[in-house]
């Protein structure tokens, strides 16, 4: 009996903070949409410097 009541009040739980997280998210996304404007890159640059200077 005590099985079934820490079953459900952890299922209760779960769907709780998932809802919650849910209407959050509406509210205030977690994340953006990065706009990035590539600059034209040099081709004497190697692939390395290229790539870490974004």
């Amino acid at each position: 009996m005590l099985d079934l009541f820490g079953i459900m009040f952890s299922s209760v739980m779960m769907l709780m903070v998932i809802i919650r997280a849910v209407q959050l998210d509406r509210a205030q996304p977690w994340f953006q949409k990065v706009n990035r404007k590539e600059a034209p890159v040099s081709s004497e640059k190697q692939v390395w410097q290229r790539q870490t200077s974004l």
